[in-house]
């Protein structure tokens, strides 16, 4: 079959390469008998290539692919959605590639490979992924070329670098579809979310949990402040608040939505804008208390800010709060008492011990102190504290006395609410570290934090955090002045004397910040501005989709012109040009060469056809040949014509004889 061809070992190996490459970033999320799948059928096939084997017959391909569906079920739980969507794709890619039998199969291969390559910025957005796939582009259409190639397998430079070349020329199209397709707020498609673990903070909190987000470096969320940046200890960047405590962790209590906030603000109002990492929870970040809720968003009465579907994407929204308040009028009975409740079959010596404070002290703020000082005087801050057993509390404030600040915020809510004291454990983050070259706070994972608020009958919810009492450092400096570096990269930072890798982390951070701002983060909104920018205030969508078609068919003639240009400055070579005329004259005589018709099947058509002429040209064409080609081609034409006589001749002459000869040829009509 003529389409067999295309389908040999080498262009066998550069599929499974490229499509090695696409589907690497996958393997992480895919589930592992996925992964086994695709090696499989990717061995098979290298075998099947490379001994010229029978591809398998359909029924083994039908009871694969059965198969492959049936295990995606059983392992999602559905058959729509981005997990399972992506994971069908992938295998049933790898089984397409087992059961090629024709070109056309590995044409489809390759353009289900290009689409499979957008999957995986469903995931990932970053500078690495981008070039990543621009990578795995370019395989694919190298490997298209090698399918393509007639004749003689395409060398290795024969396929990157026309494929180098053609992606070169679709970056005009790229700018020109990137800055005038019109922006729509939302995702251009929907699908449903899977519950997929992102690191980040969680919704109900256990000693243990936000020590370990610690130790990740990854970046939670970047601000812009308007003015200069608050004081470390003033940076408490609220999140999710949990007050219900349910056996060993803390949980959200059910809490109403409010049009505003209930607090009196006091001082000045500082006002920032936020660029929120994807964490796929819908809670959202803002300085202790926001003064205004996020486009799409609510305020719980806990003074909880939290969008309305969860955060899948990078997500700015401005904002501004107070850093100085007084919260809450009036605690409802209902409330209070949600806010008293603990479990007490848990924990009895912590509870206990509450009671017994409860009797010595009555004023709930001296309370409060005695508790600080506690904590002050016998406890350690340390990120790897001793396991903790069944009443993890007892053993934490009476035995091990070593935290971090889930071990402080919970065992401090429980203690005052086994006082009669109300009060609730609130998560979030603290700090920060400022990027001396964009002036952007960077909030990372290692910034999480737990802190508590406590109910004052005369001042209303206030903030106590119990780890500024054991480690101050902490609050005021960062989580690395308390505990030093943390992680292989933060110890080479601290081994780093010079501040090179230091200086190396800010920019690459300032680089991500505007990949983020400028191309992930180009919304309807960024254009336009953009526009705007450029004194053209009201563009709407269908002046964009106008100026989108103007710009993608100026772009694709200028592309074709330059394209033109060069086959018009090819045919401008003087040896194909005077070729060209030695042609035109043959055609006189009655003898057309073809578009396709190679030199050497022409001129044994010309001397069948005209055997005197054919003696007259064929010094002629074997000239041009030997000139065009190399002289190394004229042995084989020698071979070729065993009557030539002037073929050792022919292939010294140089271009001006062979102009002349040309010139000096007379043809009869």
């Amino acid at each position: 079959m003529l389409n067999q061809t295309a389908l040999t070992l080498n262009n066998i190996t550069w599929l499974l390469a490229a499509l090695a490459f696409v589907i690497a970033p996958h393997t992480a999320r895919l589930p592992v008998w996925v992964t086994a799948v695709c090696v499989s059928a990717g061995l098979w096939r290298f075998w099947i290539a490379r001994r010229g084997l029978r591809a398998p017959a359909w029924w083994v391909m039908a009871a694969l692919a059965l198969a492959v569906t049936a295990g995606a079920y059983f392992e999602y739980k559905r058959l729509f959605g981005r997990e399972v969507g992506v994971t069908l794709l992938v295998a049933m890619l790898c089984l397409k590639v087992l059961e090629m039998k024709m070109k056309r199969d590995a044409m489809l291969v390759v353009f289900l490979g290009f689409f499979l390559a957008m999957t995986n910025f469903l995931y990932s957005q970053t500078i690495f992924m981008g070039a990543y796939m621009l990578i795995c582009v370019w395989l694919f259409v190298a490997t298209l070329i090698g399918f393509n190639r007639i004749g003689t397998e395409a060398t290795v430079r024969e396929r990157v670098v026309p494929s180098a070349w053609l992606l070169l020329q679709a970056v005009p199209m790229m700018f020109v579809l990137f800055f005038l397709f019109p922006r729509i707020s939302g995702p251009l498609w929907t699908m449903p979310q899977e519950n997929r673990a992102i690191s980040g903070l969680g919704d109900n909190m256990s000693p243990g949990d936000i020590s370990k987000l610690s130790l990740s470096d990854e970046v939670a969320f970047r601000v812009d402040f308007e003015n200069a940046v608050p004081e470390n200890q003033d940076l408490y960047w609220r999140g999710p608040v949990l007050g219900r405590q349910v056996g060993k962790s803390w949980q959200p209590l059910q809490v109403a939505e409010t049009p505003k906030l209930n607090y009196e603000p006091q001082g000045a109002l500082t006002q920032y804008r936020v660029t929120l990492q994807p964490h796929n929870k819908p809670w959202l970040f803002a300085l202790d208390l926001p003064s205004m809720a996020a486009p799409d968003s609510v305020f719980l009465a806990d003074f909880q800010m939290r969008a309305r579907s969860p955060v899948t994407s990078l997500m700015a929204y401005d904002m501004a709060s107070y850093l100085r308040y007084r919260a809450g009028a009036a605690l409802r009975p209902r409330e209070r008492n949600a806010y008293l409740a603990y479990d007490d079959t848990l924990n009895p010596r912590t509870i206990a011990y509450g009671k017994k404070l409860a009797a010595e002290n009555g004023d709930p703020k001296i309370l409060v102190d005695t508790l600080l000082k506690l904590y002050n005087a016998q406890f350690t801050y340390t990120l790897e504290p001793p396991l903790l057993g069944d009443n993890p509390m007892d053993e934490f404030l009476f035995d091990t006395k070593q935290g971090f600040c889930e071990h402080y915020s919970s065992s401090f809510v429980l203690l005052l609410r086994a006082a009669g004291i109300p009060a609730r454990v609130v998560t979030g983050y603290q700090g920060g570290e400022v990027n001396p070259i964009t002036r952007q706070l960077v909030v990372r994972q290692a910034d999480a934090h737990a802190w508590s608020e406590v109910w004052f009958d005369d001042l209303g919810w206030l903030r106590v955090d119990p780890t500024s009492a054991v480690s101050p450092l902490r609050i005021n400096r960062g989580m690395s002045a308390a505990l030093g570096p943390q992680g292989i990269f933060n110890n080479l930072m601290d081994a780093d004397k010079l501040g090179l890798l230091r200086q190396m982390r800010f920019s690459w951070d300032a680089v991500n910040s505007q990949w983020n701002k400028w191309v992930v983060g180009f919304n309807s909104d960024k254009q336009r501005s953009m526009f705007e920018n450029l004194g053209m205030p009201n563009v709407d969508w269908t002046m964009l989709v106008r100026w989108l078609i103007i710009g993608v068919i100026s772009t694709s003639s200028l592309i074709g012109l330059f394209l033109l240009l060069r086959i018009y400055r090819v045919r401008k070579d003087p040896v194909l040009a005077t070729y060209d005329r030695l042609c035109a004259k043959l055609a006189k005589a009655g003898v057309s060469r073809a578009p396709n018709e190679g030199p050497i099947d022409f001129l044994q058509r010309v001397k069948t056809m005209h055997p005197e002429l054919g003696k007259k040209v064929q010094p002629l064409i074997e000239a041009y040949i030997a000139i065009r080609y190399g002289s190394h081609r004229a042995p084989q034409i020698a071979a070729e014509n065993p009557d030539s006589g002037a073929i050792h001749e022919c292939s010294h002459m140089n271009f001006r004889e062979f102009l002349a000869g040309v010139r000096r040829l007379r043809v009869n009509a």
